[in-house]
């Protein structure tokens, strides 16, 4: 082989090299960019967790207090085929209006 090939050569491998460290070097900052972006979903899962915990803790109150205005009905239901005055079932479901907005106000804070 002739010194001109060998030159050839080993030009050939220092582009070939070259190459191979630029590839290199962009997954490695690939690699990097993709672990931050793990860490910050791996934040915004944990958020969610708890988010989603809360809003279940909500829901088990609200069926709690639905449970509650079932009952409410009943009471309502029974007292009703009680009053025979008009005028004072008029007044129970007035006082029973009154009830049911304040459980509603209580519910929405």
């Amino acid at each position: 082989m002739t010194e001109f090939q060998i030159r050839t050569i080993i030009d050939s491998l220092e582009v070939k090299l070259r190459k191979l460290v630029m590839a290199y070097t962009e997954l490695k900052d690939q690699l990097k960019e993709s672990q931050k972006e793990k860490e910050l979903l791996k934040k915004k899962i944990i958020e969610i967790e708890k988010e989603n915990l809360d809003l279940q803790k909500k829901l088990n109150e609200q069926s709690k207090n639905f449970k509650k205005s079932d009952k409410f009905t009943k009471i309502v239901a029974n007292n009703l085929k009680n009053a025979g005055d008009p005028a004072e079932l008029k007044e129970k479901i007035d006082e029973y209006i009154l009830e049911i907005d304040k459980c509603i106000s209580q519910l929405s804070v």
